[in-house]
């Protein structure tokens, strides 16, 4: 066979080319569809059981001014109220995608709680809370939107329990949980879960990357009723300003134990008849300004105190306005029994 011609070897290399730059394309076969579809998943983790029980109950909540999460409780919505602020009406988008307008039917600036009516659809089945907080080092899971990112879940332990939690309402949110599932902006108002089911906590706060709050089923369970039946909750209130006793206040006070809350401050805005009397002086202990005299609170109706969380634990989950307590103080030195007087707390500046 004779050598190629020129033009041979152009037209053969033409085709080649022709071939790698794809212009054969009408001979190739179409690569198949990607299926979209959900997998089993593994269905031995508690953590995917839950989620899957659970998450139809979960909704993001929006607002002019910003959003959060919420979950069906009863025939309503519960949430915080910090996430509808001042609205009177907010979006709620349920699993599904179905999106309906709220009404907020009632609010709690002191507990963080606020209810939204809306038509449910039916699969959004109402969530129950535990009847006791667990113990600590249970395991948890946070459903909610963090970051406005929907139908997400994190896990964690009850890391601790009766936190005192500070507020902008200028009074600690009392009895709350605190957790190490994460609890990011956007998770607030959703649901803390037992690996049962239950809700252990709303989600109020993150106060860093494993330090998470949630509103207490306790607290929530006195609160949200009265919430639904009259649109308004009534908190009890001593009417004092307060501190924990340190190891420097029972020195400066001459106290045989580090224990209890001395009362600093009594408030105009108090019940009337109050009984309780605050500290008429300061000293210093080691640097620090210490109050001095006045009572120091070491059990109230019943129950011993060691810390302002337990007074305030006491105060909001067993006791009401109207009320008259006994308490047993310290005062110049003496071991004393008192009846206190428990009134309304005033209403929030707005």
């Amino acid at each position: 066979m004779g050598e190629p011609t020129r033009r041979q070897v152009l037209v053969a290399t033409s085709g080649v080319a022709a071939g790698l730059a794809g212009c054969g394309a009408g001979n190739r076969q179409s690569p198949p569809p990607v299926e979209r579809r959900s997998p089993d998943g593994d269905r031995s983790s508690r953590y995917t059981a839950v989620y899957e029980e659970r998450i139809d109950s979960v909704t993001f909540v929006r607002s002019d001014e910003s959003s959060g999460s919420g979950f069906a409780y009863r025939d309503v919505v519960v949430t915080n109220q910090h996430v509808v602020g001042d609205a009177d009406s907010v979006d709620v988008r349920f699993e599904d995608g179905d999106w309906r307008e709220a009404a907020v039917q009632a609010t709690d600036v002191y507990a963080d709680l606020a209810v939204l009516s809306t038509d449910s659809p039916a699969y959004a089945t109402p969530l129950s809370f535990v009847e006791a907080v667990p113990p600590v080092g249970t395991e948890v899971v946070a459903l909610g939107s963090p970051f406005g990112l929907e139908s997400s879940v994190s896990t964690g332990v009850i890391s601790g329990k009766n936190r005192a939690l500070p507020s902008p309402s200028g009074f600690s949110i009392a009895n709350t949980v605190q957790t190490d599932a994460g609890l990011d902006p956007g998770n607030s108002g959703g649901p803390l879960l037992t690996l049962d089911g239950a809700v252990t906590g709303i989600a109020v706060a993150g106060a860093g990357s494993s330090v998470g709050f949630a509103v207490s089923p306790l607290l929530a369970r006195r609160v949200l009723p009265e919430l639904l039946a009259t649109g308004t909750y009534d908190h009890p209130f001593l009417g004092i300003t307060l501190r924990t006793v340190t190891p420097a206040i029972a020195e400066a006070n001459d106290l045989d134990a580090v224990q209890g809350v001395i009362v600093v401050d009594v408030l105009e805005a108090g019940p009337a008849g109050e009984t309780l009397e605050p500290s008429d002086g300061r000293t210093t202990v080691d640097g620090r300004s210490v109050p001095t005299g006045g009572d120091v609170i070491v059990e109230f109706a019943g129950t011993p105190i060691r810390s302002d969380a337990d007074l305030g634990t006491t105060l909001a989950l067993e006791l009401s306005p109207g009320q008259r307590v006994s308490a047993t103080v310290i005062r110049d030195g003496e071991r004393r029994e008192i009846r206190v007087p428990i009134g309304t707390r005033p209403a929030p500046d707005r």
